[in-house]
């Protein structure tokens, strides 16, 4: 199943994700992404653990994209990570891991919102 109308609508379309992603958690494969965002199987298994495991997010850092964020949040929900002025927001739903990245012209708090939303959204779905 394709998410990519949700990337490209519901994240980027926002003006507060400038890059995303949805993976299945099942198998780590692309539901759809933004063409420069690229998030390795590994970073995304980092990403899935920490759900139930924050500790190394907070201890080590979290890559996605090869960049090193510093965690700010992880839970059982969602993961925040921070690099300078920009940063990413994790939210696991049922099925999927929707990845969005901010740059540093937006607030965390607002791209946080538009990750959430769509997180919500999908899990009313139950997706």
């Amino acid at each position: 199943m394709s998410l990519q109308a949700y990337v490209d609508n519901s994240l980027l379309g926002t003006g507060k994700i400038n890059e995303a992603a949805i993976y299945s958690i099942a198998d780590n494969s692309v539901l759809g992404a933004s063409s420069a965002f690229s998030v390795k199987p590994e970073e995304i298994q980092s990403l899935v653990k920490g759900f139930t495991d924050s500790g190394p997010l907070y201890s080590n850092g979290i890559h996605i994209g090869g960049t090193k964020y510093i965690a700010i949040k992880a839970d059982d929900r969602s993961i925040y990570g921070k690099k300078g002025s920009e940063g990413f927001c994790a939210v696991k739903t049922k099925q999927a891991l929707l990845i969005g990245h901010y740059p540093e012209t937006v607030q965390p708090w607002e791209a946080a919102n538009v990750v959430e939303q769509l997180a919500d959204y999908l899990i009313g779905g139950e997706y």
